[in-house]
């Protein structure tokens, strides 16, 4: 090794042709290692301490025997960028996973296969039997209690490979007929779709409950159910079935729509519950509240631990003995805070609490689990049919600016419904892998930090200013 750099500073630094030759090679030679890394795909090194940038050992685990092919094809990104970067690594767990970037100009077909815009950014996860879309939105969600962002890529790449390899997809469907909001639930349809359920809507008028239904959605109906119908619907629950049923306050009566309900022992109210706690409601919006959740399968993956819901109702059971009768379980899924209350008078626009309105706190939503001979039947209901619609909710964003906003898309309202369903249509929890990015934290020391940059910068550059000031001074000697 000494040899070697006394030939160095004998024959290349001491002439000036030589010298500028070497300055030249070392420039060229760590371009060519810097193209030759970005090719060969090698393992990231990931000095964050939430690994934001590596794939974890739980999805390592998880997808390294898909023996399926599958392809990631990305619309809107640049070959090197992080996030591609990040993909990448899926492909070296597992060989069958491909990734590819696309473009319009180049793969329009795909564009109009996938249902994506020549603007928007998007992740088509695809494989022989299925696919599915994630838009880059769904990458990120934010903490409002930490305000903290939180890095939500991996848990839904990951979870998008799974789903699109499984042997079968549940099917929900959605009823219909009943002056329901099926027309506020196209964001929510979507959302469903994009996590590998199929979802159509209902009509028992016109036909039978379909032998595939995994879980049938109830959402608002504000005209009653016929005889016909609610007799489905109640074979459907002798048979086992699962019913999600969201449903703001319930001011007119509906015998057979209440007949279903009674099965379970319980009654939609005909008020709102509103808050008188300012950190528990948006600002100046008492209807608009964020209810506590109780500890459950639906709940344990919620992000920030909050959902929004807007104008809730209270829920009512049947006294224990009654409930005993007709072989339901309740568990409670949300509820009010104590110091909210209950407005049955509509007229009011008081933003006080009355002395005749009852305190909280109130259920808003439960789980009621039926038991019918040797099967189970499963309703989850909710006091809110609103929270995960197409609903347009203000927000002001200034003092002089507001921005409208679907309700599904507050805080974790989507995911509320995604976790919902999966747990009524009885499919395996997904993976749950989210980062705090908001705020990094590097487990490399500041030495190593400075040892890298040296290396990658400072060296190089070094050498070229002492091949200068050599040259300098041969010059000056002459």
């Amino acid at each position: 090794m000494k040899k070697f750099f006394e030939v160095i500073k004998k024959k290349w630094i001491a002439d000036t042709t030589r010298l500028v030759l070497l300055v030249a090679i070392i420039i060229l030679v760590y371009i060519l290692i810097n193209v030759l890394v970005g090719q060969a795909n090698l393992p990231t090194f990931d000095f964050t301490e939430e690994k934001i940038y590596s794939v974890s050992d739980e999805s390592k685990e998880l997808i390294k025997d898909i023996d399926q092919e599958v392809t990631l094809y990305f619309f809107g990104a640049d070959e090197d960028t992080s996030i591609i970067d990040f993909a990448k690594q899926y492909t070296v767990i597992n060989p069958n996973i491909k990734v590819e970037v696309v473009n319009y100009e180049e793969r329009p077909d795909l564009y109009q296969k996938y249902n994506v815009s020549s603007a928007e950014q998007a992740i088509a996860v695809q494989s022989p039997e299925r696919d599915t879309v994630l838009s880059i939105y769904e990458l990120a969600t934010y903490d409002y209690t930490t305000g903290e962002t939180i890095d939500l890529k991996e848990e839904k790449i990951t979870n998008a490979i799974i789903e699109t390899t499984v042997a079968e997809k549940p099917k929900v469907y959605l009823l219909k007929g009943h002056e329901e909001i099926t027309d506020l639930m196209t964001v929510a349809t979507e959302y469903i779709e994009n996590d590998v359920i199929d979802i159509e809507e209902l009509d028992l008028l016109t036909t039978d409950m379909p032998d595939d239904c995994d879980c049938l959605i109830i959402t608002n109906p504000s005209k009653d159910f016929t005889e016909g119908e609610t007799n489905k619907i109640i074979d459907y629950i002798n048979d086992g079935g699962n019913i999600l049923w969201l449903n703001n306050a319930q001011t007119e009566k509906l015998p057979n729509v209440q007949k279903i309900l009674d099965l379970y022992g319980v009654k939609i109210g005909n008020g709102v519950v509103r808050e008188t706690d300012s950190n528990k409601m948006l600002p100046g919006a008492a209807s608009f509240i964020l209810p506590s959740l109780s500890t459950h399968k639906i709940t344990e993956n919620i992000v920030d631990g909050y959902v929004i819901l807007f104008n809730p109702t209270k829920l009512e059971f049947a006294d224990d003995e009654e409930m005993e009768e007709l072989g339901v379980t309740a568990t409670p899924i949300i509820q009010s805070s104590e110091t909210s209350y209950y407005r049955t008078d509509i007229e009011n626009e008081s933003s006080e609490k009355q002395d005749d309105e009852e305190e909280g706190p109130f259920v808003i939503a439960e789980e009621l689990t039926k038991k019918v001979g040797d099967k189970e039947s499963t309703l989850m209901v909710f006091g809110d049919g609103l929270f995960v619609s197409d609903s347009q909710i203000a927000m002001r964003v200034s003092s002089s600016a507001s921005q409208k906003y679907n309700a599904i898309n507050f805080r974790s309202n989507s995911d509320m419904l995604l976790n919902t369903i999966n747990y009524l249509v009885e499919r395996e929890s997904s993976v749950t892998i989210r980062k705090n990015m908001e705020y990094v934290t590097y487990t490399a020391t500041e030495q190593e930090d400075l040892t890298i940059r040296a290396i990658i910068f400072f060296i190089p550059l070094i050498i070229i200013i002492i091949g200068i000031i050599i040259w300098q001074r041969r010059r000056r000697r002459r």
